[in-house]
């Protein structure tokens, strides 16, 4: 059972963990700026020789780039404390010895560019026509790469239907790849009005078409975490994950072994909290819940 951050509680947790690692939309910052108080409880920790790691499914810039974002909203993280999952898509066709091209469905900027830092090629930046006359004309003018041995989405604001039947055509040969950045469904933002689609919403349709599943490169998949493993020497029983999402960020704590606090100030809520893990598997249960990262800072 979830309970509430207190002054005693968060004491216990000061003494129980050394690592804190934390999602970044819906907890440092939301799209509409800065989230009061996160800045100066992230400070907090590290004044007390926490060390700080954030890790986020956003695919929209670079590794380098996120680095460079922090610091200008105030936050002191190197490359090392900072991972996004188009560096870790790149990092992971690396390690694998990835050889094809990949059909990107994702930024060039960012998700091209971390392909292209380590020497893997890829299509599927250019734009695509937005309506399509009829089906004739449609496979009349598709032509598929044969190099292409990997499909890889993420969060591609271009995204339509001549981009779905490229990516799901080539998903049709079992042997290619098919990779998602993260699940995510929406993009965390309070508002009474909007919703914003994520990258699961992508991923969603061709999943459908294709009867497949991607193997997914952030969270909740443990990726991200067997990183930080490997350059900090990361003791999971002494690691805590922060997050605004249930079924990202507190069930990626879950599968990496970590303890998990979730923040009310993005996606998941109170009610979602209460009801977690009762009737939907893929909705973890954290550990602690607080109102947003500064409910609990002001018991550091």
């Amino acid at each position: 059972m979830a309970q509430e951050v207190t002054q005693e509680l968060a004491q216990e947790i000061l003494g129980d963990i050394d690592n804190f690692l934390f999602d970044c939309d819906g907890v440092l910052w939301d799209v509409k700026g800065p989230i009061e108080g996160s800045l100066e409880t992230i400070n907090k920790l590290k004044a007390l020789g926490k060390r700080v790691c954030l890790v986020t499914n956003n695919s929209l810039k670079t590794r380098q780039k996120s680095v460079r974002k922090c610091q200008r909203l105030g936050y002191q993280i190197c490359q090392d404390e900072m991972l996004c999952t188009s560096w870790i898509a790149a990092e992971y066709l690396r390690s694998i010895n990835f050889t094809g091209k990949v059909y990107l469905v994702g930024p060039e900027d960012s998700m091209g560019a971390e392909l292209d830092a380590v020497g893997i090629k890829h299509i599927g930046t250019e734009p695509e026509p937005a309506v399509i006359p009829s089906y004739a004309d449609c496979l009349a003018n598709l032509k598929l790469d044969p190099e292409v041995k990997c499909v890889l989405v993420g969060f591609d604001r271009q995204f339509n239907y001549m981009k779905m039947l490229r990516a799901s055509s080539y998903l049709k040969n079992p042997d290619v790849l098919f990779l998602g950045t993260n699940p995510d469904h929406l993009l965390p933002v309070k508002s009474d009005e909007f919703c914003i689609p994520d990258t699961g919403c992508i991923l969603s349709p061709l999943v459908l078409a294709t009867g497949r599943q991607p193997t997914m490169m952030g969270k909740p998949s443990p990726n991200m975490f067997e990183v930080l493993r490997k350059v900090h020497g990361l003791d999971p029983s002494r690691c805590m994950m922060v997050g605004d999402r249930l079924d990202t960020d507190i069930l990626f704590a879950k599968n990496c072994g970590m303890h998990s606090m979730l923040v009310l100030s993005g996606i998941s809520t109170v009610e979602d909290v209460q009801s977690a893990g009762a009737s939907d598997a893929t909705k973890a249960c954290p550990d602690f819940y607080a109102e947003c990262l500064a409910a609990f800072g002001q018991f550091v």
